[in-house]
Formats: structure tokens, sequence, C-alpha cells
């Protein structure tokens, strides 16, 4: 996943071992769906979706404690008044998309918007990952902006997983055991250089002490509070309408093995 957020696991994994492909979200997933890609980290309202496709991979994820600070919502009117408002959305991940609905229908109580495309100049925009820390540093045109992993926590108390990773299950049980490993080392030693990864990555327009302030923010291990999490999420999307983004515009996909 090429954000600054999920850098920690890639520090230490062996070129001659791993092909490593670099995708959103959105586009991860539909790669797992076709068998171009075994494992990685992607969107849990496509896991929900694939859960006879894929199995957890240990317990691994990208998830908040509070604001995520790179899924934000940019709006020119405060979020209790966009009922029926139009939403350009980002077309890389399907769950801040779904988390979004989830909030405007619980947390705003509003009526569900009209959500168009990521070009789209609307009422209110939502862009996630780097593109949403470089935007963050100025309003763009909007009056507010709302992180959507603090209004998930002031909902439910509960932390956000936005990405689990997950292993298709026809893969080999010792490929997947062997990728849990090595993706545990390198998480490890992702956590002890954040200092060297801020240095390295100032391309969002974050300063080092930003970086490191902004992914001290995630959780990359679940433990039963994310799980309770992901559950009270999942209980959150079946109380809405049915509905599912559309395809991402870019959808090719090349082949990785692990």
């Amino acid at each position: 996943m090429p954000y600054l957020n999920s850098d920690v696991f890639y520090r230490d994994l062996p070129e001659d071992r791993f092909e490593l492909l670099l995708l959103p979200p959105r586009r991860m997933a539909l790669a797992i769906e076709r068998g171009e890609i075994d494992a990685g980290p992607i969107p849990i309202a496509e896991v929900f979706r694939l859960e006879d496709l894929v199995e957890p991979l240990g317990d691994l994820c990208v998830a908040t404690r509070d604001a995520a600070a790179s899924v934000l919502l940019f709006s020119r009117r405060p979020a209790e008044e966009l009922g029926g408002a139009t939403v350009a959305v980002t077309d890389q991940t399907a769950t801040s998309v779904q988390l979004l609905r989830v909030l405007l229908a619980e947390r705003w109580q509003v009526a569900p918007p009209v959500l168009a495309g990521p070009d789209t100049d609307g009422d209110a925009a939502l862009l996630i990952g780097d593109d949403a820390l470089r935007a963050s540093k100025g309003l763009n045109g909007y009056e507010r902006i709302y992180d959507l992993g603090h209004e998930w926590r002031n909902l439910t108390g509960l932390p956000m997983v936005f990405a689990p990773w997950v292993v298709r299950r026809t893969v080999d049980h010792a490929a997947a055991d062997e990728l849990l490993r090595v993706l545990e080392k390198s998480l490890h030693r992702g956590i002890c250089e954040i200092g060297r990864i801020a240095a390295e990555r100032r391309d969002v327009g974050l300063t080092a002490s930003e970086v490191v302030e902004y992914l001290s923010c995630f959780i990359y291990r679940m433990g039963p509070d994310e799980r309770r999490a992901i559950e009270t999420f999942h209980q959150a999307i079946g109380r809405l309408p049915d509905w599912r983004p559309d395809p991402p515009h870019d959808t090719d996909a090349g082949a990785a093995v692990c």
C-alpha cells in the first residue's frame, strides 16, 4: 500500500522472495479478487464482501485509536447540513466511503448525500492517505475538515480498523506463514525506525516531527477492541441501504506472487 501510514510494513521484506506491487486499497482488493495478488492490507469493507475468498494474515492491520489524520472530509457546510448534498469521494478505498455513510446516518443523522466521483466540485470532498495529508495543509476552498477516525471514536468509543492484512485461502499455508513471519519482523523494524521514515518521507508536506506524530496515531496489530470495532462497523453498514462504490477507474493490475 503506497501510503505513509503503511511504510512500516515494508522496511525489511526480501526482494528475492516476495514481489511487491504498489496498489491503493480498492485496486488491491480487486487484484486479490482476480487472483492477481495473494495477500495485502485491503479495505475492511472489501473483506466483508470477500470473506469466502480471504482469511486474516495474523493480527496485522492498519487501524487508528482516534484521529486518523489522513481520512478527511472537507466540507463547505456543517456535517449536520450535508443531507442530500453532493459529496465528491475518493475512488481509492471502499472503507472510508462506507464510514462516511455510517457517520452521516448515525452521528450527524442526516439523509444520504449524493456520492459523486473524485473530480466533482461538490459541497464536500472525501480524501484519504497521502492526498489527504497534503490537502490538510489548507482548506482548499472548504470551510471545515472532519477527521472520520475521530468522528467514529466519538460515535462508538472504539478504534477504527481501515485495512486488515489478508491472504487468499488458496495460498499454501507454509508460504502464508513465511510471509507473516517476515512481515512481523519488518513491522518491528519499521516501528523502531520511525525516525528514519520521518527523515525520508518528506513528500507529503509534513515535517519530520509531524510524520512521527502522524504515525503514532496508528495501530498495526488487532486486539479485542479492534475486533469489536470491526463487528460494530459491519453491523452499522448492514443498517444502511445496500450500496457499493463503482469500480475504480484504473483497474489494470499486474501479477504479484508471494
